[in-house]
């Protein structure tokens, strides 16, 4: 019951940041890019795949910001032995403080944020829905395109082990890797 509040109360704070904070250089970014999972046994089913999602960065003093973002991954792969089909969704929600160097059109930052990871897998054998804290970690270039919309060029790695069962022999999945991709970002 608890997990289903999580989204739509990140989704609250981040709307109401945006209000209290209009005007006052917070930026939205829409990103899109491509997830390689850093375990094995993961890449070996789902491989990687497509991964969008939305942040807003508000300006704190000088060039830290306050950063918080969310982003999607979904895919359906083939189980090792069976070859049935089963799919994956991971939603990283994060939180954290990102840093700005210079002040040119084009500007190179670094970022840290504390995350909350859902997961969610269904497959012929049952389903399993998880989450759990991890870190993300992430460096870009903003690229000043016009007015008040920039490009965000960026990579980053994320960190999570779950484990599901309370069994004396848990199971446990890295749902970590690296990303990277782009994002239009747009300053009020």
């Amino acid at each position: 019951m608890k997990r289903r509040w999580t989204i739509p109360a990140f989704a609250l704070v981040l709307a109401g940041m945006t209000i209290a904070s209009w005007g006052a250089g917070v930026s939205l970014t829409f990103k899109g890019g491509q997830f390689w999972p850093s375990d094995s046994v993961f890449r070996e089913v789902y491989k990687g795949g497509t991964v969008f999602g939305g942040e807003l960065a508000k300006p704190l003093t000088g060039g830290l910001h306050l950063w918080a973002g969310m982003e999607y991954f979904g895919k359906s792969g083939l189980l090792p032995v069976s070859e049935e089909v089963t799919k994956v969704r991971i939603i990283p929600v994060y939180l954290g403080l990102r840093c700005h160097f210079g002040k040119s059109a084009v500007r190179p930052y670094i970022g840290a944020a504390a995350a909350y990871f859902l997961f969610k897998e269904e497959n012929p054998l049952g389903s399993v829905s998880e989450s759990g804290f991890g870190y993300l970690g992430q460096a870009g270039l903003l690229v000043k395109v016009a007015g008040p919309v920039s490009l965000d060029l960026y990579g980053n790695y994320r960190a999570c082990k779950l484990r599901t069962g309370v069994d004396p022999d848990p199971l446990e999945a890295n749902i970590g890797g690296f990303s990277g991709g782009a994002g239009l970002v747009f300053r009020f």
